[in-house]
């Protein structure tokens, strides 16, 4: 085994650090949603009748983006398309590094296609996004900063992830693919082995670090928060059960 380059303590101790952090912070969110009292029924009606029923609502808005579409049809589009291009090429990156047959299957090569065509579709409707916040002035006006920044690095992002084919040579590409398998195999076992030293790898493997480290700090907390937001959770079935939650006494009306 190699000795370990200075490159791979840095991003090694980078790595443990951003994967710490984010787990403590997302604990802790999650604690934070599940203790806020909610005092008194606010369902966004018209809800469904029952429990059953509002958790069905629940998860139409986490696959459908149901209240998006029924507001604004073209913002859901470019919503939509980058959640599902997003979670392919998540999945994707996860696949990689499950197949450990060399050559690897002729399928793969399939993947690597639909992985391009994701990564162009994910970086052009967060560019739509972004011009929809610049552009019309009313989403303009609520936009803050960090409605900016999370479009910024996702983007970054997806056109460092699309440089790697397009920029490497094929030859240089294979060497980044043979170094990263041991690499992060390594950070489950902790067998450390180098991480690629290729420049625009690095800057993508850096800006995702920064992601998962902004994300418990952010608006993308949602994918979590949906499940605790009282207007969707609620069932609307305030005579036939009354509400009651002992930590929000103080707080009943």
């Amino acid at each position: 085994m190699a000795p370990l380059n200075l490159t791979t303590a840095i991003y090694l101790l980078f790595t443990y650090t951003v994967g710490l952090i984010f787990v403590i912070a997302v604990v802790l969110r999650i604690y934070q949603y599940a203790v806020t009292p909610q005092p008194i029924k606010i369902m966004l009606t018209p809800a469904p009748l029952t429990k059953s029923g509002a958790f069905a609502r629940v998860l139409g808005e986490v696959f459908f983006f149901k209240s998006l579409f029924k507001s604004n049809k073209a913002t859901w589009v470019f919503g939509y398309l980058f959640h599902i291009s997003f979670f392919l090429l998540i999945f994707m990156h996860f696949l990689r590094h499950f197949i450990y047959a060399n050559p690897l299957p002729w399928w793969y090569n399939i993947f690597v296609g639909i992985g391009i065509v994701c990564g162009i579709v994910m970086v052009l409707s967060l560019f739509l996004l972004l011009m929809r916040r610049v552009v019309i002035e009313r989403v303009k006006f609520i936009s803050l900063f960090q409605d900016y920044l999370i479009l910024i690095l996702l983007m970054l992002i997806g056109l460092a992830g699309l440089s790697l084919n397009y920029v490497l040579t094929p030859a240089a590409l294979t060497v980044v693919d043979n170094q990263l398998d041991p690499y992060m195999n390594g950070l489950l076992t902790f067998q450390f082995t180098n991480i690629p030293s290729n420049p625009v790898f690095l800057i993508h493997y850096t800006l995702v670090m920064l992601l998962i480290l902004y994300i418990p700090f952010s608006k993308v907390m949602h994918f979590v928060g949906i499940f605790f937001s009282p207007t969707r959770n609620m069932a609307d079935n305030p005579i036939e059960e009354r509400y009651y939650r002992p930590n929000a006494k103080d707080l009943s009306i």
